[in-house]
């Protein structure tokens, strides 16, 4: 989705011609030193691939659709520099008894800013009936945010002294999560750090503080299966401190377990469509299309595109094998 809505407003307030001509440094500073870092720009991940980026809003969902390795990478508004690009990787181990062990890192880059997590993340399974499970997980890591302050000098040949007080920063991430699996649903929610990730160092001349702020990642989404079809619906919110709640919602319609095509939308008014596809051996891959519905400027006209791969390092046990080897996991 559009990650940096008070990226976006500043664009547009200041006219795009000198935006893309000479930026006033002093506002630049003030913007970076005000601006909610949950609005600025947020680990928002994908509103097209929830699914394969769930770990790292929620430890608990690590592993628990079986090892994989993914890989995402997003852009939006092409031909303008500085414009929003994410990256992410994300490896979920295989499981050893109930203990499911993965890794995440994420790049987001917008404008001069450079922010980089890279987290471990565990969780511990708790079979609750023969096909229920409960996941508690806990993730820690770091956060490192770099400004690259020449980068306006360079772009906008105006520079301000004022600017040097602002300076690269890392904090370290903790989070917490818990996720219930039944056969057709599941729910979540997850705490992607308990702390706020700090952008900015104070100076005694500057008041230069500025976070990310903690929030509350709620996830829940379903499968109703006739035949060969299957339609898998799935929501999430965002409780955001100081910035408005994010709420969207993704619907897919699967043929055989190999193609899917569907369709999300959010409450920033931000609509999209992907496919996916996934074959016998295990390698997935994804196209996703996003736009706006609602035009500020020729800035806003220009969509976002993601694309998807992953690949399944070991065959979904089927629900009684699961069950079997849990047994074996509790007479050990």
């Amino acid at each position: 989705m559009i990650k940096s809505h008070a990226f976006l407003y500043i664009w547009h307030s200041f006219n795009y011609k000198i935006m893309l001509g000479k930026l006033n440094s002093w506002i630049f500073l003030l913007f970076f030193i005000t601006a909610p870092a949950s609005t600025l720009l947020a680990q928002e991940g994908s509103l097209l691939f929830n699914r394969t980026s769930f770990s790292i809003y929620n430890p608990a969902y690590t592993g628990t659709d079986g090892a994989s390795v993914s890989f995402n990478t997003r852009s939006q508004w092409k031909n303008i520099e500085g414009a929003p690009r994410t990256n992410y990787l994300i490896y979920h181990m295989p499981k050893k008894k109930n203990v499911h062990l993965g890794f995440t890192a994420q790049n987001d880059r917008v404008f001069v800013e450079n922010k980089t997590f890279f987290t471990v993340d565990y969780n511990y399974q708790l079979q609750l009936t023969d096909d229920r499970f409960l996941y508690l997980g806990l993730k820690g890591g770091g956060f490192y945010n770099n400004i690259d302050v020449n980068g306006i000098e360079r772009i906008y040949n105006d520079f301000n002294p004022a600017l040097s007080v602002i300076k690269s920063y890392f904090t370290p991430v903790i989070g917490v999560g818990m996720h219930y699996k039944a056969p057709n649903y599941f729910l979540g929610i997850g705490v992607p750090s308990i702390f706020n990730n700090k952008r900015f160092e104070d100076t005694k001349d500057w008041e230069t503080t500025a976070s990310d702020y903690s929030y509350i990642h709620f996830s829940a989404g379903g499968s109703i299966k006739l035949k060969d079809i299957s339609l898998n619906p799935m929501i999430v919110y965002r409780s955001i401190p100081n910035s408005p709640n994010l709420f969207s919602g993704t619907v897919d319609l699967s043929f055989k377990e190999k193609i899917s095509i569907g369709a999300g939308y959010s409450n920033n008014e931000n609509m999209a469509v992907f496919i996916t596809s996934k074959n016998k051996w295990g390698f997935e891959w994804g196209y996703g299309y996003e736009f706006t519905s609602t035009v500020i400027s020729d800035v806003t006209k220009e969509p976002a595109h993601e694309i998807m791969v992953r690949i399944n390092l070991e065959k979904k046990a089927k629900p009684e094998e699961d069950q079997s080897e849990n047994k074996e996991d509790e007479k050990e």
